[in-house]
């Protein structure tokens, strides 16, 4: 029996962390935070073309009229 408290790259796949700490810090985020950005900014340009095509939400942030 092989004691795993001891992590001396006897197991398999020993290789795993040293591709796995890059890939999860620095190569993942940056397609994370893409998609995060695009559907951010799919939900703001959906919200304004609403209430561009709703003239009584348009009217609403106008100075009132005396």
């Amino acid at each position: 029996m092989v004691d795993m408290t001891q992590l001396t790259g006897d197991y398999a796949a020993s290789w795993l962390p040293w591709i796995m700490i890059p890939l999860i810090f620095y190569i993942l985020p940056f397609p994370v935070f893409a998609i995060l950005f695009l559907w951010i900014q799919k939900e703001d340009s959906e919200q304004t073309q609403e209430t561009d095509s709703n003239p009584a939400q348009v009217g609403e942030f106008e100075a009132p009229n005396l």
